[in-house]
């Protein structure tokens, strides 16, 4: 045995036969040896080996805790979801048999001290303190999911008095794998490259995932940042069990880059949440020292008050901290594998292992210790929210659209998923110039219980004592959906609004389809969320789309009605289909799409253009092509096939960029860039991609492939603008460098933006200006055609955010989208991502219209020819 190998056996304790680190015996997880029960299996019981030994499968865990209900009358496990890959998600619920017995009265007690029990009663005695343990939200961070196996088995397990008394005081609830479908994957990777002897070369194929990695979700989203969004399934249904329980305290465990130590809050003090108590911070301080207490026991290092924040209330962390409780992040080297090297010596799975077992121990001890602190927090966190709520001079928000129901369902949703009281709107207001209906609009008031998620979801924030941020610097989500709302203060009697009952559900708002005794076209607007998805299944199912560049107005027996650009035209007399047919699927379109369809009996108009005009032009069926793979962002890959496939259901083909050169682009009619490294694409593979666009196909580029798009296929250079340019000479204090470097990002603001609404890229929308969302300091200048710039930013166009004058000053007036005709086809660029973490519906339509109308795009060029 080397002195290296001997050295981490003296460190770390672990096994090494032959040079291979074996997994550990229970021993070297847990703190102290305890009394354990023989009847409740042991994770090699189950397992077949030592935990981290092996990278734990997702479906090993099933089994696992699966075996530790059948067999302790400590643990129940329900399953409360199921992922995309139709993995189950578990929670575990742990503690005494005797709070087993009554646990639904346990809960009730538990919500009544909030006022939020559906059979309030009394409180007393306290109902045991209830604790959220949550692991691998990242599926490729596994030391959590591997050491709840162990935890769970203790708690399971374990006859000591201390560990009866925690459980008699606390009700334990363990998600295991917030993540199933990424850690399966990370799982299968690190596992298939183990080598028998253990290699700790952090250039190892082991320690190196290939693309899109574990991470992520099946489509590639970052589960810890959903939240408040709940763009996913996997969050939607964790969030029915969060609130269903409220939970006191909830940890959030996670791995961070294999050169550091284990990190764990409060974290930087001046990068809260504003809306979260001070109180908040200092109790998460107190349950450190127990953080601390055990791992100094065990020699390891850490540190609390640097790097992470609790800014983004979208996070695992941050959520429970504006909604009663106290969410503690941890954050633990990653080994990426069995054994790495790193600046410290060698870090081992089982070492990554053991340190979250630990905090997991002190995280309960912690709260046997400070049980009362937390309920008294608890107990005045809403309190005291709805005393705020009551001397503010907002009183609440109401919010609402006459032009698109579906986006305002979605948003209802959300909102009720959060538990947010939300009112019908129940007469005509006119506010801030705006007008709301009561068939499509709602109040929000602030007093309620979620008060502080409230103005969380609904304000804007300009001004910030830190300006470095961990994630985005705002979420509005009223902005983010598009939608029209208005502040409510003293002088809207909120209370005359709020005064029936809150709805219990969004209702989804079917379409109304207007019939005719002899019918010549059906047509539908493109304002709707679920035109797209309409289109796509109409064109799928070989019906002749075209759409309307011009508006035009019709006379009906009720009046005339105006149609904008945009609208879709089904003509009757060129399908193939049979009327009756087409009727059914116009149906479908009303009731599924929550759009209106009208029936007209004539293709001549009251004004403007006639439907048989050469103004409505045909539809072709999109067939898209994302490149993805190494040195693609995966997240804004998997934005878009998100999008495509959950939302509009349509097909889409996902090229690999190192094969991208054998790929037939015949075959399709777009090719989607998000950000990445294109730069080493062959010379050759350039020139089919533009001759390619040159016959018709639509190049779609996003963010970071705007600049490479421009100068390879548009074959046009525009000179970087850079920001903060340091005079020659110019000294700057080393220590600054964080806080200057911040300052140079923006990091996730909103802003607005002006639509040329006669551009086909903006079809769709009602309004001149939308918020479009920001995370990059690319910027585009207005293309030297006057014609190309469909969206760009107004002169002063901060709407809600951190930005820098410098930064705010480049991009006042810049584009947003631009599309150049290049031959017959087109190139759409869009410095922006329209389709952010699934939660911005308000841009995705700027999408879809690259994809649906991309080809309906004219040359506009002085000469009249196309480049």
């Amino acid at each position: 045995m080397g002195r290296a190998n001997v050295t981490l056996a003296a460190v770390f304790g672990v096994i090494l036969v032959g040079g291979t680190l074996c997994g550990e015996e229970l021993s070297y997880y847990l703190p102290q040896p305890a009394n354990h029960d023989d009847s409740v299996p042991t994770p090699q019981a189950i397992l077949r080996y030592e935990v981290g030994n092996w990278h734990v499968r997702h479906d090993q865990i099933v089994e696992y805790f699966k075996a530790l209900a059948d067999s302790s009358p400590r643990v129940t496990l329900m399953e409360y979801g199921m992922t995309h890959e139709r993995r189950p998600l578990l929670l575990a619920t742990i503690t005494s048999p005797e709070n087993h017995a009554r646990i639904e009265e346990l809960r009730e007690r538990h919500l009544a001290a909030i006022g939020e029990s559906e059979r309030p009663g009394e409180v007393s005695p306290e109902p045991p303190l209830v604790v959220w343990m949550g692991y691998s939200v990242h599926g490729n961070e596994s030391s959590g999911a591997n050491a709840s196996l162990i935890f769970a088995y203790h708690l399971a397990a374990a006859q000591d008095d201390s560990v009866c008394r925690a459980l008699e005081n606390t009700i334990i609830l363990i998600d295991p794998a917030i993540n199933p479908d990424g850690l399966s994957r990370f799982a299968q990777w690190a596992n298939s490259h183990k080598s028998k002897h253990l290699v700790a070369d952090p250039s190892h194929r082991e320690h190196i995932e290939v693309w899109p990695q574990g991470r992520t979700n099946h489509y590639w989203f970052d589960l810890n940042r959903d939240w408040l969004l709940l763009a996913q399934p996997e969050s939607r249904f964790r969030l029915k069990q969060f609130h269903r329980w409220k939970p006191h305290v909830l940890t959030d465990v996670h791995e961070m880059r294999t050169d550091s130590t284990y990190f764990f809050q409060p974290g930087v003090p001046s990068r809260q949440n504003p809306l979260t108590p001070s109180i908040n911070f200092d109790l998460t301080a107190n349950i450190a020292k127990y953080h601390a207490e055990y791992l100094d026991r065990a020699g390891s290092l850490y540190y609390t008050r640097e790097s992470f924040d609790d800014f983004y209330c979208g996070k695992g962390s941050t959520y429970p901290d504006l909604n009663g409780g106290i969410g503690i992040l941890f954050e633990q080297a990653s080994s990426r594998g069995h054994l790495q090297e790193n600046s410290f010596g060698l870090l081992s799975f089982p070492q990554t292992i053991r340190h979250q077992v630990l905090t997991s121990l002190s995280t309960l001890e912690a709260c046997q210790s400070t049980g009362e602190e937390i309920r008294e927090y608890r107990r005045k966190f809403f309190e005291e929210g709805l005393a705020e709520a009551a001397r503010r001079k907002v009183r609440g928000y109401v919010i609402g659209t006459p032009h698109d129901r579906a986006r305002l369902f979605h948003f209802v949703d959300i909102l009720l998923r959060h538990q947010v009281r939300v009112y019908p709107l129940t007469q005509v207001m006119l506010k801030d110039g705006k007008r709301f209906s009561p068939d499509s609009a709602y109040v929000v008031p602030l007093e309620q219980p979620q008060y502080r998620l409230v103005r969380s979801i609904f304000e804007r924030s300009t001004v910030f004592t830190d300006t470095a941020f961990y994630d985005v610097s705002t979420w509005t989500l009223p902005l983010s959906f598009g939608l029209s709302h208005a502040v409510l203060t003293l002088d809207d009697s909120v209370d005359e609004l709020t005064r029936s009952k809150p709805i219990s559900q969004a209702k989804w708002p079917e379409g109304n389809l207007r019939t005719s005794t002899s019918p010549y076209a059906y047509l539908f607007s493109w304002d709707g969320y679920y035109a797209p998805r309409a289109a796509y299944r109409l064109l799928d199912r070989g019906v002749k789309l075209r759409v309307a560049t011009r508006p035009f107005v019709i006379d009906f027996e009720d009046g005339p009605r105006t149609y904008p650009r945009g609208t879709i035209v089904v003509p009757i007399g060129i399908q193939a289909s049979s009327v009756g047919d087409l009727a059914a699927q116009m149906k479908t379109v009303a009731r599924v799409d929550g759009l209106d369809v009208d029936t007209v009996d004539s293709g001549l108009t009251m004004r403007g253009v006639d439907l048989g005009s050469p103004s409505v032009v045909a539809v072709p069926q999109p067939k898209p092509l994302m490149v993805v793979g190494s040195g693609v962002s995966a997240y804004e890959a998997g934005e878009v096939w998100h999008l495509l496939d959950e939302r509009y259901e349509m097909r889409l083909s996902m090229v690999d960029l190192a094969t991208l050169d054998g790929v037939d682009l015949q075959r399709y009619s777009h090719v989607i860039l998000v950000s990445g490294t294109y730069k080493d694409i062959q010379d050759s593979t350039v020139d089919r991609v533009r001759e390619w666009v040159k016959r018709g196909g639509v190049l779609v580029a996003l963010r970071g492939s705007v600049r490479w798009a421009e100068e390879r296929i548009v074959e046009r250079s525009r000179e970087p603008d850079s920001p903060f340019r340091v005079g020659q000479g110019e000294r700057r204090a080393y220590g600054d460098y964080e806080k200057i470097r911040a300052q140079q990002l923006i990091s996730g603001a909103i802003f607005e933006a002006e639509l040329d609404r006669t551009h086909p890229l903006a079809f769709g929308y009602r309004v001149d200006r939308i918020p479009v969302f920001r995370n990059s300091t690319i910027f585009m200048k207005p293309d030297e055609n006057p014609y190309s710039t469909a969206v760009r930013y107004t002169d002063s166009p901060l709407l809600s955010g951190y930005v820098s004058e410098e930064n705010l000053a480049r991009l006042r007036s810049t584009a947003v989208v631009c599309a150049n005709k290049v031959g017959e086809g087109a190139v759409v660029c869009s410095v922006d991502n329209l389709n952010f973490r699934g939660a911005w519906y308000g841009t995705n339509k700027l999408f879809a219209n690259a994809l649906f109308f991309g080809s309906v795009l004219k040359s506009t060029h002085r000469d009249g020819r196309s480049r």
